[in-house]
């Protein structure tokens, strides 16, 4: 690594600290895909010496990883971190592994990817650790009566008032949900909020996040299975048939493998499914609130989310703005957090300054809320420690924003700008002018093309041609 700048392997040696620390597997590859960094817990997880790993190509060392497999060399490709990924793979020593990872690029001054950081946790025991949380799922439903509670959404902003407006209408329906955002912009908040708006509120709502679970179990954490369906399964109950009655919220649909969302755009479509193993048929009747942290556009484009499912799920759609376009509710969301905190870290901040709202509203927030809130925790903690009592812009100056540059998944402005149409504008209006835009899309997609676009949309040609006139739209 001598041969990269002084700065660069400075970077590097407090990143690989840090993992070190935390007893982290870890692997960094440089621009030509060769091994430069590959720690002692790597070493013992994968069971192959570190010396037959550095400096050699990649896909080399693990032959079973292939271009279109290797998360690293996706990254190393689009410049796009991958965050908390579940996948399975052969290690050199012969061993199946599962395991999350999250990888992300280090850019140098000139723009390029100099290096790509994978950073690893082994779950192989997972399987019994699933098992283990729908047994306590099944038996929380079953033990437990759901109370209403009301749910507090901070905002004095009057883009996102008008947004949540449009929230309380879709939870007054049974149409399906699904909410785009960048991560940390409350995307599970705005789904617990629909549901306890609507009238399955009396219900439990089933959470899974589909980017936490490997792909060689969601199938039966979602379907459930049957004694004999594979070595060790039982008869369980999946998630779908715990919240049969109610509401299932699926996180990071857009994790989810296709062709399991090809399974559960059955369901969506008929209530009907087999669990892994079954013979008999179960029907469902659920309400589905559906979450991702990309424009769904761009997952159907990159074949991570299946363009029909889609269409099922996203009748009503929910765009969440990033915090850089709601800056005047930090100084809400602040006074919301002090008072949150005050009583769990056993201080008694009062407030804070204006230059401390000031000093927050002029960084950049790739985290969002969830970073917003994490930062003035923080700076509670170091104003209570040196015996202060209001948050002042000196308590942030000791917070440093990320040293590494990374290309976050979403910029801000790729994230459609929240809707600016009237209150009153009736819920018929807003799924009609969704459902224009999706036509204008396909539309621009198959260049004018009508067959392809009818074939896309699963609809029959006549309607088509119907639906083009009436919203006055040409070829």
């Amino acid at each position: 690594m001598d041969k990269y700048p002084a700065e660069i392997l400075s970077l590097l040696n407090q990143v690989m600290t840090v993992f070190d620390s935390i007893s982290s597997s870890y692997i960094i590859i440089d621009a030509s895909e060769t091994v430069v960094t590959y720690n002692e817990v790597s070493s013992k997880l994968d069971g192959i010496a570190a010396s037959k790993v550095i400096n050699r190509k990649l896909l080399d060392v693990f032959p079973t990883l292939s271009r279109g497999s290797s998360s690293m060399l996706q990254v190393l490709r689009s410049r796009i971190p991958i965050w908390n990924k579940a996948q399975s793979y052969q290690a050199p020593s012969g061993k199946l592994m599962t395991m999350t990872s999250s990888t992300f690029p280090v850019i140098g001054a000139d723009n390029t990817v100099m290096f790509v950081i994978e950073v690893v946790h082994d779950i192989s025991n997972l399987r019994e650790l699933t098992d283990h949380v729908i047994h306590l799922t099944e038996t929380l439903k079953e033990s437990q009566t759901p109370t209403k509670h009301s749910l507090q959404i901070i905002t004095e902003n009057k883009q996102f008032k008008r947004l949540l407006k449009d929230v309380r209408t879709f939870a007054q329906t049974q149409l399906p949900v699904l909410i785009a955002g960048e991560t940390g912009t409350g995307k599970e908040l705005i789904a617990r909020y629909i549901h306890l708006n609507s009238s399955q509120n009396n219900t439990a709502m089933v959470t899974i996040n589909c980017g936490a679970i490997p792909p060689t179990l969601i199938e039966s954490t979602l379907f459930g299975t049957v004694k004999g369906a594979f070595s060790g399964a039982e008869n369980k109950k999946g998630l779908l048939e715990l919240a049969d009655g109610g509401t299932l919220f699926l996180d990071e649909i857009n994790s989810m493998p296709i062709e399991v969302q090809s399974k559960l755009l059955r369901v969506v479509q008929d209530g009907a499914f087999r669990p892994l193993g079954g013979s008999q048929e179960k029907t469902v009747t659920i309400r589905y609130i559906t979450a991702m942290n990309e424009q769904p556009e761009v997952a159907i484009q990159k074949k991570e989310l299946r363009s029909d499912l889609f269409y099922r799920l996203g009748v009503c759609m929910v765009v969440l703005p990033p915090l850089q376009q709601r800056l005047d509710d930090i100084s809400h969301l602040v006074e919301y957090f002090i008072r949150k905190h005050n009583p769990l870290l056993n201080t008694a901040i009062t407030g804070y300054t204006p230059d401390f709202i000031q000093s927050l509203e002029s960084r950049s927030w790739p985290g969002n809320v969830r970073m917003l809130e994490n930062v003035v925790l923080r700076c509670m903690l170091i104003c209570s420690q040196q015996n202060h009592d209001v948050l002042t812009a000196l308590h942030l100056g000791s917070i440093q924003e990320p040293s590494i540059s990374i290309t976050p998944t979403s910029t801000h402005h790729e994230w459609e700008p929240i809707d600016s149409r009237e209150p009153e504008e009736s819920l018929a209006d807003h799924l009609a002018a969704y459902e224009k835009k999706l036509l204008i899309d396909a539309l621009a997609r198959y260049q004018g093309n009508n067959s392809k676009v009818a074939r896309q949309l699963k609809l029959p040609r006549t309607t088509l041609q119907s639906k083009l006139r009436k919203y006055g739209i040409s070829s």
